[in-house]
Parts: C-alpha cells; structure tokens; sequence
C-alpha cells in the first residue's frame, strides 16, 4: 500500500515527461513547427496550445492511477478529493513544463527521450518511492529537495494514506508550485528563443 502513491507519482511523471519532450521535437523535425511559427499568434498562445493537451492527458492518467490503486489494489483515499486534484495539478504543470523545456534543447526526438530519461532515473531514484530520504547521503537529501516527484509521493501518501494533514499538504504543495513556475518561466524562455 505504501509504495503505490510512488507507483502513481513516476507513472505520471514518466508519461507527461517523456511525451511532451518528444512530440514538441518531432514537430520541429518534421517541418511543421514552421507553420505554426507563421500563423499570427503570440509566442504565449502557441506554448499554451502545445502545452494544454498534455496537461490534461496527465490529469486524466492521474485519475485513472489513483481509480486503479483504489478499485485494484485497494488503496485507501482518506483525504478530500480536491487535495488529490490540486496536487496533481500542480505537479503535471511541472512536469510538462520539464519536458517542454527539454523540447527545446534536444534538436531530435532520441535526444528528447535521451533528456526525458536523464531526468526522470534520478529523480525517481531521489523521490523515496524506492528506500527512505533519511537514509541518503547529506549531498544527495541536498539533490532531492530539488526532485519534484519527491513531493509529490509526499503528497499523496500523505493525502491517500493519512488523510490530508494540512501542513504537510501547503508546504509541499508551495514547493511543487515554486518548482512549477521556475520550470515553465525556463520552459517559455527557451521555447520564445526557438521561435525567435
């Protein structure tokens, strides 16, 4: 039961990730990124555009995960729903934006992927879904409080396992929210310079 909510987290992380970083790459590689490039939209409009899909795809596979660890394994949710919502929220707009700024450096789809992965082993080996934080060298507890997916498996241990508490739930969300504006202001940086 512990080790679902991880489950979930990296399931998650792994599909908007890896998704997001190498259709972006494969428009570009095919040319029609161009045509989008052409039309009369602002740069923001044509991030949006690209990004909202994915958002929700991972809000959709969030909820699938968290029916499946219910109706399947038989993971509680002892905590409101809206907790569950806004977690995941916060988190797949971190993520997408990671995969969008990955997007934006790889110049071909297996370098998007290459970056997808490089992102993803470390952050799933510093998240704690596999063995404790505690239990890590001082250097790499430095490294995981910058690992998004970290808290999100706190979040929603927290909230399916023990209920939500509400001090565990706001300061590991603002983290969350902290990491997702940084990773989408990097993500519409690089993404406004390629189109430039």
């Amino acid at each position: 039961m512990f080790l679902v909510p991880g489950v979930m987290g990296m399931l998650i992380c792994l599909i908007t990730i890896i998704l997001t970083a190498m259709s972006l790459t494969r428009e570009r590689e095919m040319g029609t990124f161009e045509t989008i490039v052409s039309a009369p939209l602002s740069n923001k409009e044509v991030l949006l555009g690209k990004t909202i899909p994915y958002v929700i795809l991972g809000l959709l596979d969030a909820a699938l995960v968290v029916a499946a660890g219910y109706l399947i394994f038989g993971v509680p949710v002892r905590g409101p729903l809206w907790q569950l919502g806004l977690a995941a929220l916060v988190f797949v707009m971190t993520t997408v934006s990671v995969g969008t700024f990955i997007s934006t450096v790889s110049k071909n789809q297996q370098q998007a992927m290459l970056g997808g992965f490089m992102f993803l082993f470390p952050a799933i080996l510093m998240s704690g879904v596999m063995y404790p934080i505690e239990n890590m060298p001082r250097a790499v507890i430095a490294a995981a409080y910058l690992d998004p997916l970290m808290y999100f498996v706190r979040l929603f241990r927290n909230i399916m396992l023990k209920g939500g508490d509400l001090y565990v739930f706001w300061t590991n969300l603002g983290a969350l929210a902290l990491m997702a504006m940084f990773a989408a202001g990097l993500a519409y940086k690089r993404f406004r310079q390629t189109l430039n």
